[in-house]
């Protein structure tokens, strides 16, 4: 039977299977290739902590578009470590 909404979900018991090959996947990993994903995850994160230093450079209110905008290309950094599939310590 096709799936009436239109979605294509996985099953509980999809999911399950999905995150233990990740899970898996991740623990099979050498030493060096975590250590390079986890040296990728913070320079992720140093990049978006130098645009939020950039973006809020001069702004002297401390509340408003600038603070939202500083915000935003901050999280550009984990976002990165998501989808760059980097090894952040607090990722797991």
């Amino acid at each position: 039977m096709a799936n009436p909404t239109g979605q294509d979900a996985y099953s509980p018991a999809e999911i399950s299977k999905r995150v233990e090959a990740v899970g898996v996947s991740k623990a099979r990993l050498t030493t060096i290739e975590t250590a390079t994903l986890a040296i990728l995850a913070g320079l992720f994160i140093g990049f978006g902590g130098a645009l939020f230093t950039m973006v809020m450079t001069g702004v002297d209110a401390s509340f408003g578009p600038a603070r939202f905008l500083g915000g935003v290309v901050f999280s550009l950094g984990l976002i990165l470590v998501i989808v760059g599939g980097a090894e952040l310590f607090t990722g797991n």
